[in-house]
């Protein structure tokens, strides 16, 4: 299911889920088909200009399916809503490439229907339907399988940072992507398919499936670069105040960490493994180079993260520091105070006896006298803390 970067306001703790299923408590009828409901989750604060993650998505919306059929010298493009619109010459063809584009999975009618088309197994059909599946690649007898995370910026509708889960499945020609709703995500590779630029039109399917993994990979970078914004900007508010607010963004900001690490740190395991050829047969040893690019980019983004769980488990750490300070000069303030008081209490107590028998007591100046004496002792006490630079 999709989530979005809302204000920590909404009570949206970071990466706080409910418990995800796929049985029938978490399911709703609507017509002949059986829709996931879809559950919110609160993620984060503030950690871009709007905040935290949300999962959302309407699963009242239609399946859209978007066919790309194509080789190095023809192109070919469709928008279905039933999988029987589909021409069979689209997956039938030994040389051409095909790539349908699911948007939507909340209606598992269309996705049983591509499966028994595509001899898509019952488990992956249940991981594709499931929305909160761990990153992961499945390598079958014919096939490959990879379910991730899509973590980007909606900037054409609400501006807000969505996470979404798409999963790929990949055998012989043929790779379909199955998106939780549609999105302008990819429309740099669907156009140079159009265009016929690049070498995408001149390469196999595994290329296609290297270049929208990319894409992926790609927008956690930005990201990861709009969260290091707020880790410094986190840092300079730690050196001007001292807020409670601030302690809870660098807890909401950690887990958030926490949470893309376990989303995309499977990516090194699972790149290596497309590498190896006799557990990956799909992929051609000419996309091999591109995988070992993506490789490091993956490497990349891991050791940001890395490096920004470090840095906000310091500013845990500065913060209290901070506090402890604040506190000691609360104390070591009331300590002087105290201290300046104990030898006025004590002149205080002294001359508050009822004796009869005190000779000052009668004295004409001797109000003034011991006035004048007390407010010298606490002058002369706190020149003395002074010249020790107690305050």
């Amino acid at each position: 299911m999709a989530r979005i970067f809302t204000d920590r306001k909404t009570k949206f703790m970071p990466f706080r889920r409910t418990k995800p299923g796929i049985g029938a408590e978490n399911r709703t009828t609507i017509g002949n088909n059986q829709l996931q409901n879809r559950r919110s989750v609160q993620l984060g604060t503030n950690l871009f200009s709007s905040g935290t993650l949300v999962h959302f998505s309407d699963p009242t919306s239609p399946v859209q399916l978007n066919v790309f059929t194509y080789d190095e010298n023809m192109f070919t493009e469709g928008k279905y809503k039933k999988v029987d619109d589909i021409p069979q010459q689209s997956s039938t063809s030994s040389t051409n490439v095909t790539w349908i584009d699911v948007d939507g999975v909340h209606y598992t009618d269309v996705i049983t229907q591509l499966a028994d088309r595509y001899d898509i197994h019952s488990l992956v059909q249940t991981d594709i339907k499931t929305t909160e599946q761990r990153t992961k690649l499945d390598v079958l007898d014919d096939a490959l399988f990879l379910v991730c995370k899509v973590i980007f910026r909606d900037m054409a509708v609400t501006g807000e940072t969505i996470i979404e889960q798409m999963s790929f499945y990949l055998k012989d020609n043929i790779l379909i992507t199955f998106q939780e709703r549609p999105k302008d995500l990819f429309d740099s590779i669907k156009n140079r398919i159009r265009q016929g630029k690049g070498r995408i039109r001149r390469s196999k399917v595994d290329y296609l499936f290297y270049s929208l993994v990319d894409v992926i990979v790609d927008h956690y970078m930005d990201i990861l670069d709009t969260m290091g914004s707020k880790v410094e900007s986190i840092d300079n508010q730690l050196m001007k105040t001292l807020k409670r607010d601030t302690l809870e963004s660098i807890y909401d900001m950690k887990r958030d960490m926490l949470y893309l690490r376990s989303v995309i740190s499977p990516l090194k395991e699972i790149i290596i493994k497309l590498q190896k050829e006799e557990e990956t047969s799909i992929m051609q040893e000419s996309t091999t180079i591109y995988l070992k690019d993506l490789f490091d980019h993956v490497v990349q983004v891991n050791d940001s993260i890395d490096t920004y769980r470090e840095m906000l488990a310091s500013f845990i750490d500065f913060y209290m520091m901070l506090n402890s300070n604040a506190m000691n000069e609360v104390v070591k303030t009331l300590t002087i105070i105290s201290t300046i008081f104990i030898p006025l209490t004590f002149i205080s107590g002294v001359y508050g006896m009822n004796f009869e028998n005190m000779p000052e007591l009668t004295y004409h100046y001797g109000y003034y006298i011991v006035l004048s004496v007390m407010a010298a002792l606490a002058l002369f006490m706190l020149a003395c803390f002074k010249h020790k630079h107690w305050f």
